[in-house]
């Protein structure tokens, strides 16, 4: 609609042989270009913006209202929700990799919401990739650890220590150790008390991934790189 508005405003002011017009139809054209790459070239295959909507990937990336969060009991004294950029191009060059966040198209049985089922998209970071066997347990400084292949994984991005024991919802890697398949991934919240991951849902489908959560653009006092 914008861009057939645009075409018409061009239409009428191309006529016209008055400098300004023509500084107005070239700025048209322009804006009809720079709309036809951002969403049938630009959006769908190289970058997205996202919408942080809740808790789960927090302190990396913020999302909560200002007030008390009834399912956790924090009192937020003001309102935050990151606005990033997601890299689309990056995946379609290489597979994805331990420590990266991404952004994906979430099965309907990770809809927790009730009701009818929807496939969200969620992002989360991945901590394990196919072949990966992990496991969620007690490490021997007591501790709820995520371990990898065998091994305790250093996570200084998580917001706090994992309860003990998990919740009796959390199926996956926590009841022993879990292998991944070919085409299978692991993704958790960074905040791991108050995330719906792949512990409840299982492993994500691999063609499900979007994309890599690159750049925090908004609010500017958040502007930075994704780690």
């Amino acid at each position: 609609m914008a861009a057939f508005v645009l075409t018409a405003i061009r239409l009428i002011l191309v006529p016209s042989r008055t400098a300004f017009a023509r500084s107005v139809a070239e700025l048209v054209e322009s804006l009809i270009i720079a709309g036809v790459l951002v969403f049938l070239i630009i959006r769908p295959f190289f970058l997205q913006a996202f919408f942080i909507p809740s808790e789960s990937m927090e302190p990396t990336l913020m999302g909560h209202e200002a007030g008390v969060n009834p399912a956790t009991g924090r009192v937020y004294r003001e309102s935050i929700h990151d606005h990033i950029f997601v890299n689309k191009l990056i995946y379609r060059l290489r597979e994805p990799q331990r420590g990266e966040i991404i952004v994906f198209r979430a099965e309907k049985k990770a809809d927790k919401a009730g009701g009818e089922q929807n496939e969200n998209v969620l992002i989360k970071r991945l901590v394990a990739v196919p072949g990966d066997t992990l496991e969620v347990k007690e490490a021997q400084d007591g501790r709820v650890r995520l371990f990898i292949n065998g091994r305790q994984q250093d996570e200084p991005y998580v917001k706090e220590e994992m309860r003990s024991p998990q919740p009796a919802e959390a199926e996956y890697g926590t009841r022993g150790p879990l292998t991944l398949g070919r085409n299978e991934l692991f993704v958790m919240g960074d905040n791991r008390n108050n995330s719906n991951d792949s512990r409840f849902w299982g492993p994500l489908p691999r063609d499900r991934v979007i994309g890599k959560a690159s750049v925090i653009f908004w609010p500017l006092s958040r502007i930075r790189l994704i780690h």
